[in-house]
């Protein structure tokens, strides 16, 4: 139960987010694999094409395409709306912050 509560937080408030006004550049820091620190089954890839991939290891999965300006995160998802996020990656911690100030921190999968 705990994972669903954890899994629909993240995409009610991603989905949430305010519009993409328009961007196109990439943050290399941000390509990888990285798991939730909350939820060691919730992990979010971000391929350096643009494109990635949000998984739980019960099945589910769902894709995105993403690139960054001056601290957001921006996130389009196939037949949804493009929101972004603020985000800042430290070492191999990536903290994204969402405008109701809920805050994720993800570690980076070697």
């Amino acid at each position: 139960m705990k994972k669903f509560v954890v899994l629909f937080a993240v995409i009610a408030l991603i989905a949430g987010g305010l519009m993409l006004s328009g961007c196109s550049s990439r943050d290399d820091d941000l390509v990888g694999v990285w798991q939730l620190q909350e939820d060691a089954t919730f992990v979010t890839t971000f391929n350096d094409d643009g494109r990635g991939e949000h998984t739980v290891d019960w099945g589910f999965g769902m894709s995105f395409r993403w690139s960054t300006s001056r601290g957001n995160l921006y996130w389009n998802y196939t037949g949804h709306s493009r929101m972004y996020t603020a985000y800042s990656v430290s070492g191999d911690v990536l903290t994204i912050t969402m405008d109701e100030g809920f805050v994720m921190r993800f570690n980076r999968v070697p």
